[in-house]
C-alpha cells in the first residue's frame, strides 16, 4: 500500500483525506482506532536467525563436508582397532579429535560474525524520535510516546526536534522552516519547507518541499503538520525493507567463490584417487579363481582378510587428509586479520573480514559526492569587489576547503579596503551561525553557509595589525575561532532581523553602531553613509544585506569602490558583473551578494528605529511583505562564491583509480549542475567532456529499459548519477553486479544504507557517517576520504596476492602428501606417512610459514596493473600444472626417501649403515605382505639416537620397524615445506631476486617450524605420539639431498612463468580494460 500523496494536495485536501482539522485534531477514540488499523509507529523488528540455524550454516562448505566424514570414519576406525586390542587408546583419538577442534572454532568464528552483521536495523530504530507535541480532542498534548502517532494526527516540531513521522506542513508558525534531510536524501545544505509548493505525485523525495521526514532534524523554525504516514510506511521504514532485501542478496566474495570452487574440485579428485587406491590393492585383501576360462569368480574360493581390508581402508583415510588442506582457513584468518591492522592505520577500519581480499578485486567505485570526494564543509572560494574605479572589478580566489580559517588565505588581498571591510562587516552580522573547535578541528554550529562566511570574515581579518596577531594567536591557542568576527560585530548591536524568503531570495539585519565601540582605526560605515545633518555620537541605523547574487543586485543601486566611495551602478557595469555570475554559476557555485543600506532617506523610520514597539519603524518590520521594498535602493559592496569544495587529494585518488582499471562513478543526491561541476574538477569527466551519456538523474536511469542501463553501465569511462534516491542506488549497484563488475560503494546517509549492504564492498563514513550507514557497511573510513578509499583498494591486491602465495605454498605441499599415499599404495609399500604425522604437518608445521607469507611486501607496480575479474578462476591451467610438477616431486621423493633407507647401507655419498638396519631388495619391499612365506628371512634390531628397535617378528620389520623409514619421510616433507614458502615469496621472481631475508618474518616462521619438529623427534613422549625416532646428521644429510631439488625446480618454473605464460596473460588483461589501447 502507497502512501497518501499529501506533497501533490492542498493541505485542505489533506485534511479531508486524513478525516482531521488543524485546529482540533483526532479524537481519542478515533486515535484509538486508527493504531488498531495501522500499527504502532515503530519499525518493524526482522526474525532473528536462531542460533542453530547460523551454526549449520557454517557446516555448510564442501571442504569442511569432506574433513567431517572423514574425522567420522576416522572415529570408527579408531573403535574397530581398540576392539581389535581390547583397549582404546588415545592415539587413535588424537586425527579425528584435531579435525572436530578445527571446525568447531571455525563455527565459533562464523556464528560471532553473523551475530552481529545485521546491527543496521537498530541503528535505523535509534534515528526515531521517541515523543511527539501533538493536538488530540483540540488540547496539545506535549509528550505523546511517538510509537502512538497515526496517520491524521496534528503536530508540533520546532528548532532542534527530530520529525517523529512522515508529515505534510500546514501552517509555518515562523517565516522560515529548515530541515537537515542529507542523512535520507545527500543533499549538502538544509532544505526550506513550505506550505503551498506542490510537487508531482511520484516526484523524487527532494521534490517535496511540503514534505518533512521521519528521522530529520528541524534546523531551525517551527510549524504545525499533519501526519500523513507512520512506521513501515514512512521513508525510513521503506528504507529498512530495502536493507532486508539487500542482506538477503548478500553474496559471496570472490575469494570464497573461489574456495568453493577448489573444494568442490578437490572433492571429486579425492573420491577418485580414494577408489583408484583401493582399487590397485584389492588384491591384497581379496581373492578368488575364477570358473573355467571366464571372469565369474567361483565364490566358494573367495577368501576376503577384513583386517587388510581395513587398512587399505584406513590407507584411503589418510589420502582424505592428506588432500584436504586443513590449516587453511585458519591461515586464510590470520591473513585478513593481518590486513585489517594494515588498513586501520590507513585509516580504513575492517568490519567483516572477508571484504579485506574483495578490495582487491574492485573493479567500480560507486561514490557518494558530499563529504566523501568534498569536505562537507562550504567554503568561499572566490571574492569579487570593485577596485579603484566602477570598471575595476577584482576577482580574488580565496585559498582552503575546510572551516578552519588559518586554512588558506584570500589570495592578493594585500590590505583591507573599503569595500572588502563592508563585506567582513555582511559576513559577521547577517549570520547565525557558530565554529567551534572539537576534538583540534574546526567545525560548524548553523547553516554550513553561514559558517562558511565566518571563515571568509576571518581570513579577511582586521586591519589593526596588533589586533590581527592577537586574534590569530587565541586561535592557534584553542581560544576563539572567531575573533575577527567578534571584532567586526562588537561596533554594532542588532535590532532586527528581516528574515530569508524564497521570494526576494534574500535577509538582512538591522544595525545599530555601538558608541564606543567601534574599530578604532577602522572606518566606520555608518558615518561615511550618514545623513549630512547627523552627528557621529548618535549614527543612523544600518542594513546589512546577503542573498542570491542575481536578487541582491538587481536591488542595488549604487556600488562602493576601494576607496569607501560610492558610485552609481551603470548599465554597463550591472552588464559586467551579471557576466561574471553566469560565468560562475556554470562552475556550480553557491553565489552571495552582499549589500548594505544607510541614512535616513534611505532606510526612513528604520534609521532610528530601537526596537520599540511604539517606534514607528515597528510596523514595517513586523510586515514581511514590505521586506522587499527595505531591502532596496542599496549599495552592493561585493560577490562571495561558495561551494563545498573536492577534498585537495581526490582528484590524485581518481587518477590512481584509472591507472589501476578502476572506473568511478558518482552516486549523490544533490542537484545535477553541483554534481557535475565536481566530478570536472576532481577528474571523472574531463574538462571538455559532453555529460549528455555520461550524466544522468536517478529518476532518469530508473525509467531506462533493462537493455539501456546495462549498456550505460559497460560503457567505459565514469559516470555521474544526480538526484539519486535510495532505489536508485539499489538500482545501479545491482545491474553493475549483474554484468560482472566487483562494486564497492560509498556513502554516510540513511539513503545509502541499502545500497552499501547491497554493493560487494559498502564503504561508510566514520566522522560524518550515520550509524546506520556504517552498520550496513563492510569498511569505515575513519577520515571520511576517498583517497583512503584508493589506499585499502591497493592494500586488498596485496592481501589477495600474499594469500595467493600461501595457498599456492600449501596446495602444493598437499598435493605431494596425496601423490606420496598414492604412489605407497600403487607401488605395493608400507605406509610411509600415517594421519596424525599428516595432519601435524598441515595445522601446526605449515601454519607460520603460512601466516609469514601474509607479511609479503606489495609489487611496486601492484596498482598499475588492472583488476582481476569477478570470474577469473583461482585455479588457471598453468598454476594447476606448477602444483602438480612441485607436488609430484614432494611425494615422489617422501616414497624415495622411505625405500632408499630399507634398500641402500649409503647413497649418494652418505653411509647409512651405522644404525646397523637389514639391507633388503625394493622387490621384497614391494611384496612386504608375503614376509610369512619367506624363508630365513631375518630382521636385525638397529639403534635410533639412543634406544634401539627390536622385534620377535622379522616381519614387524615392515611395520613397528619401519618407524625411522617413516621419520625420514616426514622430515623430507617438512624439510620440501620450508623450501616451498622461499619459493612463494613472489609467483615468478627469482629467489636471487626476492630472497628469503626481504621478509624476516618467514625466516622466523620457518625456524619455528624446523623447531617444532625438531621437538616431536628428540622429545621421546612426543615421538612416541607421532610414531616417528631421532636422526642421525647423516640421516639429516639424506633429508637434505631429497629436499633442495625443489628449490631448483620452482626457479625453472618461475622462468617459464614470467618469460612465457604471465606476459601474455597481462597484456590479456590490460587490453581487455582498454589500458593498452594506444599500445
Amino acid at each position: 500500500m502507497h502512501p497518501y500523496p499529501a506533497w501533490s494536495h492542498s493541505v485542505g485536501d489533506v485534511e479531508a483525506h486524513h478525516r482531521t482539522n488543524l485546529k482540533n485534531g483526532l479524537s481519542e477514540p478515533e486515535a484509538a482506532a486508527r493504531l488498531a488499523e495501522h500499527g504502532p509507529n515503530a519499525l518493524k523488528k526482522p526474525d532473528p536467525t536462531s542460533l542453530w540455524a547460523m551454526v549449520l550454516e557454517q557446516f555448510d562448505d564442501t571442504l569442511v563436508k569432506i574433513l567431517l566424514l572423514a574425522a567420522a570414519v576416522s572415529f570408527g576406525l579408531a573403535f574397530m582397532e581398540g576392539g581389535d586390542d581390547g583397549e582404546l587408546g588415545i592415539g587413535a583419538f588424537v586425527e579425528p579429535g584435531v579435525i572436530l577442534l578445527i571446525l568447531a572454532l571455525n563455527a565459533i568464528v562464523g556464528v560471532w560474525q553473523e551475530s552481529n552483521a545485521e546491527s543496521a536495523l537498530e541503528a535505523l530504530k535509534e534515528m526515531s524520535a521517541e515523543t511527539a507535541k501533538v493536538i488530540r480532542g483540540g488540547r496539545l498534548v506535549p509528550g505523546l510516546g511517538a510509537a502512538g502517532l497515526v496517520p491524521g494526527d496534528v503536530i508540533e516540531v520546532c528548532a532542534g526536534d527530530r520529525v517523529p513521522a512522515d508529515c505534510r506542513v500546514a501552517e509555518l508558525k515562523t517565516a522560515i522552516l529548515r530541515v537537515e534531510q542529507a542523512a535520507l536524501t545527500g543533499e549538502s545544505v538544509t532544505v526550506q519547507k513550505s506550505v503551498d509548493g506542490l510537487s508531482s505525485a511520484h516526484c523524487e523525495l527532494q521534490s517535496k518541499e511540503t514534505m518533512l521526514f521521519s528521522g530529520t532534524g528541524i534546523a531551525s523554525g517551527s510549524a504545525v503538520c499533519i501526519v500523513n504516514s507512520t512506521g513501515m510506511e514512512t521513508e525510513i521504514g521503506k528504507i529498512q525493507e530495502q536493507i532486508e532485501e539487500a542482506s538477503n542478496e548478500d553474496d559471496d566474495t570472490p575469494l570464497k567463490r573461489n574456495l568453493d570452487e577448489f573444494g568442490e574440485a578437490l572433492a571429486k579428485i579425492i573420491l577418485a584417487v580414494c577408489i583408484l587406491v583401493w582399487l590397485i590393492n584389492i588384491h591384497h585383501f581379496l581373492s578368488f579363481e575364477c570358473i573355467g576360462n571366464s571372469w565369474i569368480p567361483d565364490t566358494r574360493t573367495v577368501v576376503f582378510s577384513f583386517g587388510k581390508a581395513t587398512f587399505y581402508f584406513k590407507v584411503a583415510v589418510a589420502l582424505a587428509v592428506a588432500a584436504i588442506p586443513e590449516g587453511l582457513p585458519a591461515v586464510i584468518t590470520t591473513c585478513l586479520a593481518l590486513g585489517t591492522r594494515k588498513m586501520a592505520k590507513r585509516n580504513a577500519i575492517v568490519r567483516r573480514l572477508p571484504s579485506v581480499e574483495t578490495l582487491g578485486c574492485t573493479t567500480v567505485i560507486c561514490s557518494d559526492k558530499t563529504g566523501t570526494l568534498t569536505t562537507n564543509q562550504m567554503s568561499a572560494v572566490t571574492l569579487v569587489v570593485l577596485g579603484k574605479s566602477a570598471k575595476d572589478i577584482r576577482d580574488l580566489a580565496i585559498t582552503g576547503t575546510s572551516f578552519d580559517p588559518d586554512q588558506g588565505e584570500v589570495v592578493g588581498l594585500s590590505s583591507i579596503d573599503g569595500a572588502v571591510e563592508q563585506v567582513a562587516l555582511v559576513c559577521s552580522l547577517c549570520n547565525d551561525s557558530r565554529l567551534i573547535r572539537e576534538k583540534g578541528a574546526f567545525k560548524a554550529v548553523g547553516q554550513p553557509t553561514e559558517a562558511a562566511l565566518l571563515v571568509l570574515a576571518e581570513k579577511i581579518g582586521v586591519e589593526d595589525g596588533k589586533l590581527q596577531a592577537k586574534i590569530e594567536a587565541s586561535r592557534r591557542g584553542s581560544g576563539d575561532a572567531t575573533g575577527a568576527c567578534d571584532s567586526y560585530a562588537s561596533g554594532y548591536a542588532k535590532i532586527a532581523t528581516l528574515e530569508f524568503d524564497r521570494d526576494r531570495k534574500s535577509m538582512s539585519v538591522l544595525c545599530r553602531p555601538a558608541s564606543g565601540r567601534g574599530l578604532g582605526t577602522q572606518r566606520s560605515l555608518a558615518r561615511r553613509l550618514a545623513s549630512p545633518g547627523k552627528s557621529e555620537e548618535e549614527p543612523n541605523n544600518v542594513l546589512f544585506v546577503k542573498g542570491a547574487a542575481e536578487c541582491v543586485l538587481e536591488r542595488c543601486t549604487t556600488a562602493m569602490l576601494a576607496d569607501g566611495s560610492v558610485v552609481p551602478i551603470t548599465a554597463a557595469m550591472r552588464k559586467a558583473m551579471n557576466k561574471i555570475i553566469d560565468g560562475k554559476a556554470q562552475h556550480a557555485l553557491r553565489l552571495l551578494a552582499m549589500a548594505v543600506k544607510s541614512g535616513s532617506g534611505e532606510l526612513g523610520a528604520l534609521a532610528s528605529y530601537t526596537g520599540e514597539h511604539s517606534h514607528p519603524g515597528f510596523k514595517l518590520i513586523s510586515d514581511p511583505s514590505k521586506y522587499e521594498t527595505i531591502e532596496s535602493d542599496m549599495t552592493f559592496v561585493g560577490l562571495a562564491g561558495l561551494r563545498d569544495p573536492p577534498r585537495p587529494e581526490v582528484k590524485s585518488a581518481i587518477a590512481g583509480c584509472h591507472g589501476a582499471g578502476i572506473r568511478v562513478m558518482v552516486i549523490t543526491g544533490d542537484n545535477k549542475t553541483t554534481a557535475e561541476a565536481v566530478c570536472r574538477d576532481i577528474g571523472v569527466f574531463a574538462p571538455d567532456q559532453d555529460l549528455e551519456d555520461a550524466s544522468l538523474t536517478g529518476a532518469e536511469f530508473l525509467a531506462m529499459p533493462d537493455a539501456e542501463k546495462t549498456e550505460l553501465l559497460r560503457t567505459p569511462g565514469g559516470l555521474c548519477f544526480s538526484r539519486a534516491e535510495p532505489r536508485h542506488k539499489q538500482e545501479i549497484v545491482k545491474v553493475l553486479k549483474q554484468i560482472g563488475e566487483i562494486v564497492a560503494m560509498t556513502g554516510d546517509g540513511v539513503n545509502d544504507a541499502p545500497a552499501l549492504k547491497l554493493a560487494d564492498i559498502g564503504v561508510a563514513m566514520g566522522i560524518s557517517g550515520t550509524e546506520v550507514a556504517k552498520q550496513a557497511s563492510d569498511m569505515v573510513l575513519a577520515d571520511d576520504n576517498f583517497a583512503t578509499v584508493v589506499a585499502a583498494v591497493e592494500e586488498g591486491r596485496s592481501i589477495y596476492d600474499n594469500m595467493k602465495a600461501f595457498i599456492r605454498y600449501m596446495i602444493s605441499s598437499n598435493i605431494g602428501e596425496v601423490v606420496s599415499i598414492f604412489l605407497s599404495a600403487a607401488l605395493g609399500l608400507p605406509e610411509g606417512l600415517i594421519p596424525v604425522q599428516l595432519l601435524w604437518v598441515n595445522l601446526v608445521t605449515d601454519g607460520p610459514p603460512a601466516t609469514a607469507l601474509g607479511f609479503n611486501k606489495a609489487d611496486p607496480d601492484i596498482m598499475e596493473k588492472p583488476p582481476r575479474r569477478s570470474n577469473d578462476h583461482f585455479i588457471t591451467p598453468w598454476i594447476l600444472f606448477r602444483w602438480l610438477v612441485v607436488g609430484v616431486y614432494v611425494g615422489f621423493a617422501t616414497v624415495a626417501v622411505f625405500a632408499v633407507w630399507y634398500t641402500h647401507d649409503s647413497f649418494m655419498g652418505i653411509d647409512l649403515s651405522a644404525d646397523g638396519h637389514t639391507i633388503i631388495t625394493f622387490d621384497q619391499l614391494r611384496n612386504w605382505e608375503s614376509c610369512e612365506s619367506w624363508r630365513g628371512f631375518r630382521a636385525s634390531s638397529f639403534t635410533a639416537g639412543s634406544s634401539m628397535v627390536s622385534f620377535s617378528n622379522p616381519c614387524d620389520y615392515f611395520s613397528a620397524g619401519k618407524v625411522k623409514a617413516s621419520t625420514l619421510s616426514l622430515s623430507v616433507l617438512v624439510a620440501i615445506e620450508m623450501f616451498n614458502a622461499a619459493n612463494a615469496l613472489s609467483e615468478d621472481n627469482s629467489l636471487l631476486k626476492v630472497p628469503v631475508w626481504s621478509n624476516p618474518w618467514l625466516l622466523l616462521a620457518m625456524s619455528i617450524s624446523f623447531g617444532l619438529h625438531f621437538l616431536i623427534l628428540y622429545v621421546p613422549t612426543l615421538a612416541t605420539t607421532f610414531s616417528i625416532v631421532p636422526l642421525s646428521v647423516n640421516e639429516w644429510m639424506l633429508v637434505l639431498a631429497f629436499a633442495l631439488p625443489v628449490v631448483l625446480i620452482d626457479e625453472v618454473l618461475k622462468f617459464v612463468g614470467r618469460n612465457f605464460v604471465n606476459v601474455s596473460s597481462t597484456r590479456a588483461a590490460r587490453a581487455d580494460t582498454g589500458k593498452d589501447k594506444d599500445v
